[in-house]
């Protein structure tokens, strides 16, 4: 609860008193609804990383688990692993494209309601908490772009590993698991890694606008 106070104040010229109403307003339960806002955003967007991620790392596991050798296994992930340590600067370079067209005509804005901070996400945040806001100030700007990176490299880790398995697949003649894994590779890992394009363009688009 808000608390007010009435302070006395002695002007220096005699016989003369003002007097000050203030109040004072707690931090404490802003603090704490800011904590409970960070909480449920953690929680939604931990639940929808679990449901892919289950929907997609299920069949590569049954697949390692019954067909793949240990040694071979520990080969693919080791190559993947290289991803790691490309730069951010060659990861701009090989994007799709630098403009947001080509990523909105292969549904990217469809499969962004979906994701990580996608709009549903954001949706079922808002609901609970209106004032809930993903993007507060050109700083948050910034760092979403370093988060951007992130994800893209570990998505392109993890298609480095699908594009190993799909391969080993189709050269002992399990076609079929082959062209599941492909299809799975493409869902899970391209079009997120599309995403995180798409959003750094839709980002810096921001930041130029707050500059200019």
């Amino acid at each position: 609860m808000d608390r007010c106070h009435l302070f006395k104040v002695d002007n220096e010229k005699p016989v003369h008193t003002e007097w000050v109403f203030v109040c004072l307003i707690p931090t404490k339960p802003m603090a704490n609804l800011q904590k409970k806002i960070r909480q449920t955003a953690v929680l939604y967007n931990q639940l929808i990383n679990f449901f892919w991620s289950i929907l997609a790392f299920a069949p590569i596991v049954y697949f390692c688990y019954q067909y793949l050798p240990l040694k071979i296994l520990y080969i693919f992930i080791g190559i993947s692993c290289l991803v790691i340590f490309l730069p951010a600067s060659l990861l701009s370079e090989i994007q799709l494209s630098q403009s947001s067209k080509p990523y909105t005509r292969i549904g990217i804005r469809f499969i962004k309601k979906y994701t990580q901070d996608g709009d549903l996400v954001n949706r079922f945040i808002k609901s609970q908490h209106p004032q809930y806001k993903y993007v507060e100030n050109k700083q948050s700007l910034k760092k979403l772009i370093g988060k951007s990176y992130m994800q893209e490299k570990f998505h392109y880790l993890v298609f480095v590993f699908f594009v190993c398995i799909t391969v080993y697949a189709f050269v002992i003649g399990m076609i079929d698991w082959g062209v599941f894994l492909t299809f799975a590779n493409i869902i899970y890992n391209v079009y997120p890694i599309f995403l995180q394009q798409y959003n750094r363009i839709r980002i810096n688009h921001l930041l130029k606008r707050q500059t200019s």
